[in-house]
């Protein structure tokens, strides 16, 4: 992608709301579930013509990879070579893959990797950019009649020393409403093996029976869980919606909204109006305004540059551009866009007034860390938590050999002449929130709660 709009993480999400995406029927999802239904194991030889897929991969960082300067200064083809007899004799697809991403990342650059039916992230790109870098015909042979989607029950996991644990819940998903925390251990599903997609596949419109444990040590605990067809933009826009609540704190009324991405601002501006109505132009008359905001970032957030605007139009008042300079450039060093102000303003819509915070973390990415950044360098109130991805290039997706999916890099920004890519932004406020065993415990939120109550004063 190389203009001003185009989507930045891998975690992107395409601004299609359920009036423009709706989650697809179950009958056409037995149809769509069909060619994705094999289970892939490490045990299993690979189906995919490895030579293919290896070349298709080199071949395409050869072409599209934003730094050609990087690709010489790293000898790409002599190293290629070197990984390749490895590579094309795997006894497996996943180690192939694994093998060809271990290669990528010695490009040390965001918005690269290779991914597979197995992974959260192949539905959320191809959700994200549908038919971008001809993955039109990808998508039209793994989800005919419908689009991109996963079977799963609204959980994120993240593996720590062999283990699973859970690191998103989005608010109103099967997996929330079931009672499902961040930092529960899942052992099994259904009495096997525990995989992200795997697990679920084949089993759309049932339950599943979890097996997790929630504190170190304790008793396996088992919970049934629907399985529903996730379609990835509008999970995460109604998880949005789903978040907004407000917190009452030593007689502040501090307002939480978790954005799950930056790709559109309607779902956050119809939370924000119900949190405070006089936020909404012309303003209601429906209860009391928020003494604070805390908007939540955390958990693989990206989206559009456009949208990030839109989002801070919502919360600040600093003249735009919110980060400076910011520029796009391209393969060639050519600056593909630049200028500072991006898109329409937010309609409809006051800017909130009251103090606020930011919630951020290691997963913020892309257009996320690009708000957070905005955020801090607007002064508009505290960044709360860890420091973020460091992701923040531009890139597009290409069908591979075997239906997977290859994520390329091809713009680089600069804010004020520095990149954000590899460096991520720091919190001013820095709060950590351990994964295994948390038993859906949240300092961020606490210490963020804490700050708002009682104002900056102190600090």
């Amino acid at each position: 992608m190389q203009r001003i709009k185009a989507h930045l993480s891998v975690w992107l999400l395409a601004g299609m709301l359920a009036a423009v995406c709706p989650v697809p029927e179950l009958g056409s999802i037995a149809r769509a579930e069909q060619p994705a239904a094999s289970q892939r194991t490490e045990a299993q030889a690979s189906s995919v013509d490895l030579p293919a897929l290896f070349d298709a991969v080199v071949g395409t960082i050869d072409r599209r990879f934003v730094d050609s300067e990087l690709l010489k200064s790293l000898d790409w083809q002599a190293r290629a070579r070197a990984a390749r007899p490895a590579i094309v004799s795997a006894s497996s697809e996943n180690e192939a893959v694994s093998l060809i991403n271990a290669l990528l990342a010695e490009l040390h650059t965001s918005h690269t990797g290779l991914y597979t039916p197995d992974e959260f992230r192949y539905y959320l790109t191809l959700d994200a950019l549908r038919g971008a870098g001809g993955t039109a015909g990808l998508i039209e042979d793994r989800f005919w009649g419908t689009g991109p989607y996963f079977p799963g029950i609204g959980a994120f996991t993240t593996a720590i020393d062999g283990r699973h644990f859970v690191d998103g819940v989005l608010e109103g998903s099967p997996a929330d409403k079931a009672g499902l925390k961040f930092g529960d251990e899942i052992l099994a599903v259904d009495g096997q093996t525990y995989s992200p997609i795997a697990a679920f596949r084949g089993k759309i419109g049932s339950s599943v029976e979890i097996e997790i444990r929630r504190t170190r040590g304790a008793a396996p605990v088992r919970i049934g869980v629907p399985v529903v067809p996730i379609v990835p933009s509008v999970a995460f826009s109604a998880a949005t919606k789903a978040s907004a609540r407000i917190i009452e704190k030593d007689g502040r009324r501090i307002g939480y909204i978790h954005v799950w991405a930056v790709n559109e601002t309607r779902t956050f501006r119809a939370a924000l109006a119900d949190l405070d109505p006089s936020t909404v132009d012309p303003p209601r008359d429906h209860g009391p305004p928020l003494d604070a905001l805390i908007v939540d970032m955390r958990g693989r957030v990206g989206g559009s540059i456009d949208a990030a605007a839109q989002l801070l139009d919502m919360i600040g008042t600093a003249q735009r551009p919110y980060w400076g300079s910011l520029r796009f450039i391209d393969r060639s060093g050519k600056d593909s866009a630049a200028g500072g102000d991006h898109g329409a303003r937010a309609t409809g819509v006051r800017s909130f007034r009251g103090r606020s915070a930011i919630l951020i973390d290691h997963q913020t990415r892309s257009a996320g860390e690009i708000v957070a950044y905005g955020y801090q360098r607007s002064g508009f109130g505290r960044t709360i938590g860890t420091q973020t991805a460091g992701a923040v290039s531009s890139g597009s997706p290409y069908a591979m050999p075997g239906g997977l999916m290859l994520y390329v890099a091809t713009s680089s920004l600069t804010f004020d002449g520095q990149r954000l890519e590899g460096a991520g932004v720091a919190p001013d406020i820095r709060v950590e929130r351990p994964v295994p065993y948390a038993a859906g415990a949240d300092p961020v939120l606490e210490a963020a709660v804490a700050q708002l109550a009682t104002g900056f004063e102190a600090q």
